[in-house]
């Protein structure tokens, strides 16, 4: 999935290149659409894989990855992209159902920059992505 072109009002200085990764199709379709009802340029992906080598086309200013993914996971997809020279500063978040502090400690030492548990706080992507923006 990809932003239809003008969908949103927002200034093109706030617009962040969004990168959605799940194995879910659903959760992609419905996380992609509200980002781009944020104002931001989305794509999506449906495996680990197809994450990285659209992540090295469209070189996405952030990257919402889920962990528990068939094939390859999230972890593994983090590790990948902070050993690419031409992504390993995109900002990363783990989408994950589990928010104990280990399994946070777990996303941080494979690369994320972020944990956010699953069911997603829209309010709380926002904030972060603001947050991303002002860097």
């Amino acid at each position: 999935m990809a932003c239809p072109q003008n969908v949103a009002d927002k200034k093109a200085a706030q617009v962040l290149k969004i990168l959605v990764i799940d194995d879910v199709p659903d959760i992609t379709e419905i996380l992609s659409a509200l980002l781009c009802s944020l104002g931001h340029d989305v794509i999506s992906a449906k495996s680990g894989i197809e994450g990285i080598d659209k992540a090295k086309t469209f070189h996405p200013d952030v990257i919402l990855c889920d962990i528990g993914m068939i094939g390859l996971d999230g972890y593994e997809v983090a590790r990948r992209l902070r050993n690419d020279s031409e992504l390993k500063d995109v900002y990363l978040i783990a989408l994950s159902g589990y928010d104990l502090e280990m399994d946070i400690k777990q996303c941080m030492h494979a690369g994320f920059d972020k944990h956010l548990a699953k069911p997603l706080d829209l309010a709380v992507l926002d904030g972060v992505l603001a947050e991303i923006h002002k860097r």
